[in-house]
């Protein structure tokens, strides 16, 4: 009997993956949901959400974009890889929102532009712009987004710009480079962590979600998951899935406590001494979670979002150090398809790690091949290590 099947689950319900179909409806994120909602209904121009990672913030982006009917009355533009130019952001932009690019001058594409929000602000169409991890765009191309925002007629905003990111997109948006962009966002938001009661809650909703069965974790067990994980989704998600692993070994249905010292101790087994980070929690509790959080990022998933939800993987890959790199230079490859997806292995079927756009410029550490088919192992400049398939690439001039 495996692991699903003894508890009676459909599906693993503390997957990494930010399925929307397991969006926790907490009373913080209802109210980030109602005012994202708000602002491009009501056509207020900038939105900026933050928080740490593991909060939630592309599962919402998920339940966001899974809105019945959003695809008829706007388009959206999805960035995935903030880390672009100016022109290479806003030529991202205008393939994803399929519009026809004849002149690669930058004054005739914002006409192309401009037109294009025109005809679709009289259809009474919305245009959003979307981009994750937004704390990675250069501050030249934020201030890209500011001029965007001029596009205007005298009624309305042409043109709605979401920015999601980490807390420290905040304290970039109060330098003086960027002052003029601050004062134009008209909402934000900010994720904060799950408290315990929620916590509780969250567990028994994510069981439902997957099917109820017959797993249950005790109140001591929840309570100790939320002091361990400080309330961040992400990592209840890792310790939830290690303890009802640890209560399967036991032949337990009933998840208790000594189950969730077991997944901690477990996950700490290769964990690093000591982060400052952590100094307002026990001693006993500050290797179980710098690795929970070191684990949990490296499985973290940008973007994604219309996807169908993914099967979830061994969580041994998780615990693994990431291999050396080779000290020499690798070949450089370029992205030739709209969006290429970066895998934690060489397979088709490997969890993924995050999407690459079109005209992304990689560095292949390393070549394999599985099954005839090529892979190249790449790092992104946001420090993300995973596979890539040849056929989605193509090689650049050094």
């Amino acid at each position: 009997m495996d692991y699903l099947e003894f508890f009676g689950l459909q599906e693993d319900p503390f997957r990494l993956t930010p399925d929307p179909f397991y969006f926790y409806p907490s009373e913080e994120h209802n109210r980030i949901l109602s005012s994202l909602t708000y602002a491009v209904e009501q056509k207020e121009g900038f939105f900026l959400a933050t928080g740490e990672p593991g909060t939630g913030k592309t599962t919402l982006l998920n339940r966001f974009l899974s809105t019945e009917g959003l695809k008829e009355r706007a388009g959206v533009a999805l960035v995935l890889t903030p880390t672009l130019s100016p022109e290479e952001f806003l030529l991202t932009i205008l393939e994803d929102l399929e519009v026809e690019v004849r002149d690669r001058n930058k004054n005739a594409i914002l006409k192309t532009f401009r037109d294009f929000l025109l005809g679709n602000s009289r259809q009474g169409r919305r245009i959003i712009i979307i981009v994750d991890e937004a704390q990675n765009l250069p501050t030249e191309t934020l201030e890209e987004l500011r001029l965007l925002s001029n596009l205007e007629t005298e009624k309305e905003k042409l043109l709605q710009i979401v920015l999601i990111g980490q807390s420290e997109l905040k304290k970039r948006l109060l330098s003086d480079s960027l002052k003029q962009l601050n004062q134009r966002i008209a909402l934000r938001a900010e994720f904060r962590p799950l408290n315990r009661f929620e916590t509780s809650e969250y567990i028994n909703f994510r069981l439902i979600k997957a099917g109820k069965g017959a797993a249950a974790f005790d109140e001591k067990a929840k309570q100790h998951i939320h002091a361990l994980s400080r309330g961040i989704p992400r990592l209840i998600n890792l310790l939830s899935s290690r303890s009802m692993m640890a209560a399967y070994l036991d032949a337990s249905r009933n998840i208790r406590k000594c189950h969730v010292e077991h997944a901690a101790r477990h996950v700490a087994d290769s964990a690093a001494p000591g982060n400052r980070g952590l100094r307002r929690l026990p001693l006993r509790f500050t290797a179980p979670l710098l690795f929970i959080a070191l684990a949990a990022l490296s499985a973290a998933v940008a973007h994604y979002f219309m996807y169908s939800p993914l099967t979830a993987k061994s969580f041994a890959p998780l615990l693994q150090a990431p291999p050396a790199l080779p000290e020499k230079r690798g070949k450089s490859i370029i992205v030739r398809v709209k969006s290429a997806t970066l895998r934690e292995s060489p397979d088709l079927d490997a969890p993924p790690v995050t999407w690459v756009s079109r005209g992304a410029v990689l560095e292949a550490r390393e070549e394999t091949t599985v099954d005839g088919k090529k892979w190249f192992r790449i790092i992104t400049t946001s420090g993300r290590e995973g596979w890539i398939a040849e056929k989605v690439v193509a090689e650049t001039a050094e």
